[in-house]
């Protein structure tokens, strides 16, 4: 069970005064020996997000976040066409290090945001909000850049970039692959990577759903996982030039068969809440996961049209009606399932983070939380409140964010009939699962702020243990039969402000 959060620092978003000029390099390096010895370069106002460091490792090992979602940009990997970039790829390694001695693991996201920077600016166009494709692979055919209804994607020449991806103009998907392909030869032997997320937030351009997912996302992941696993799903095709969708991929020599792929839904699922697509088998590959963004009530069709989320009429099956339908989906394509991306704006935590949470602990599902740092005002959406003034990199740790993040949860299990629920507001927490006799243990994590009494009962032999920061894992080994473990009800012991 992975419950982790999705720190920005190593994406390549525009930063600077003037937007005529796009082409400006990362406002934080990307050489990892600034990052040595516990370095951190200082925080900049010109940036949403704070450097990534490894205090930052650490203090999410202490919140008892045992992943991290880790955005990296396409356009830093690959800078000019074929030509890959050695220093960010030991920087993403010197993450995985920081990781590996927390004891946490590592999804390595291929991250965009309305396709790319390098658009184009214009009148209402924020640069600083896109990311993902190098100026190379951005082909807008003349398009205006011009933003309507405040949506970043809703930009005629985010439209035509992304169509022309899409459809492999000027080959620029064949590139994208051997991108992902030469990270998965990179880190395929580290057990700490604990897959590849191969492209975040799909936008489908001019096409429309189910079409743009069935006919043209879904049949590109199939092109990825082929490359890089050596599964040959798909039907022999050319390359270079636009690939039908039962194409298939040529196997690229990475043989990577033991780290999870995670597929993202296109964007369009996040209004609606619904499936925008058929659900059919992607893949013979067994690692797969299908990756939900939760944004009930922040991306979906209420908030379009001013609701607020405690008013809201949509959607008709409230928090539930996204995970419901997911795990259909999940069911139909042999993928398990995971929240990529959970968030919401700070004042509204006590009603949509914590019922998002909840229904992850009934779905039994992990989340990676958008976002671990942001600078800006009290809106931001960090774990942390905004710093005061940069050079700081964050202020206090939000406390309403602490007792909702800081879980009681099981970290594995072999038990696929287990079930749990966590009370955020008693630190009480409930466990049952079946148990068979022989089955591996399962694992249940206490964040030191939870300080109520643990108690098993059933078949089942649990001894706890305490870490040097004061929290606890259950190890619980059935023995034959039912068995349950509590936490008691007690205040919390919250750390943040």
């Amino acid at each position: 069970m992975l419950h982790g959060a999705i720190p920005a620092g190593l994406i390549d978003f525009w930063t600077g005064p003037d937007q005529s000029q796009p082409n400006v390099p990362p406002l934080y390096p990307i050489d990892p020996t600034e990052y040595d010895g516990g370095q951190c370069p200082a925080n900049s106002s010109l940036s949403r997000y704070p450097p990534f460091c490894r205090a930052d490792v650490e203090a999410m090992a202490t919140l008892g976040f045992n992943s991290i979602r880790l955005p990296i940009s396409w356009s830093l990997l690959e800078p000019a066409r074929g030509h890959f970039s050695q220093t960010y790829i030991a920087r993403v390694a010197q993450v995985i290090e920081w990781a590996k001695s927390a004891q946490m693991y590592v999804i390595i996201d291929m991250h965009q945001n309305g396709y790319s920077r390098y658009v184009g600016p214009g009148g209402d166009v924020n640069l600083s909000d896109l990311s993902g494709a190098p100026r190379w692979a951005t082909i807008t055919d003349g398009f205006p850049s011009r933003v309507f209804l405040g949506q970043r994607e809703l930009n005629p020449a985010v439209f035509e970039a992304a169509s022309n991806f899409w459809y492999d103009r000027a080959g620029i998907q064949d590139e994208y692959i051997a991108a992902v392909a030469l990270i998965a030869q990179r880190f395929k032997d580290e057990s700490v990577v604990a897959g590849y997320s191969i492209f975040n937030e799909p936008w489908p351009g001019w096409n429309l759903p189910p079409g743009f997912e069935d006919l043209l996302l879904f049949p590109f992941y199939r092109r990825v996982i082929d490359a890089i696993t050596g599964v040959r799903d798909g039907t022999p095709c050319w390359s270079g030039f636009f690939m039908p969708a039962p194409c298939g991929y040529r196997d690229l020599g990475v043989r990577d068969q033991r780290h999870l792929i995670f597929l993202d839904t296109g964007l369009l699922r996040e209004v609606t809440d619904f499936p925008t697509h058929l659900g059919l088998p992607v893949s013979s590959y067994p690692n797969l996961v299908l990756a939900l963004h939760t944004y009930t009530h922040e991306y979906t069709f209420d908030k379009l049209v001013g609701q607020t989320p405690d008013q809201a009429t949509y959607p008709w099956g409230g928090y539930d009606q996204s995970y419901v339908f997911a795990d259909r989906e999940a069911r139909a394509m042999d993928a398990a399932l995971f929240v990529a991306e959970v968030g919401a704006p700070p004042q509204w935590d006590y009603l949509m983070t914590a019922n998002q949470l909840t229904e992850q602990d009934r779905q039994r599902i992990g989340f990676a939380f958008w976002t671990w740092k942001e600078n800006g005002g009290k809106d931001s959406w960090g774990i942390f409140n905004p710093p005061g003034s940069p050079p700081e990199s964050s202020g206090c740790l939000r406390a309403a964010r602490e007792r909702l993040l800081a879980r009681v949860f099981p970290k594995a299990s072999g038990d696929r009939n287990l079930r749990y629920s966590y009370d955020p507001g008693t630190g009480g927490f409930a466990l049952a699962a079946t148990g068979q006799r022989g089955a591996p243990a399962t694992m249940v994590y206490i964040p030191p702020e939870v300080r109520g009494e643990v108690s098993t009962g059933g078949g089942v032999h649990g001894s706890i243990a305490t870490n040097t920061d004061g929290s606890r894992v259950v190890t619980a080994l059935p023995t034959g039969g039912p068995f349950r473990v509590s936490v008691a009800p007690q205040s919390l012991a919250l750390t943040g402000c």
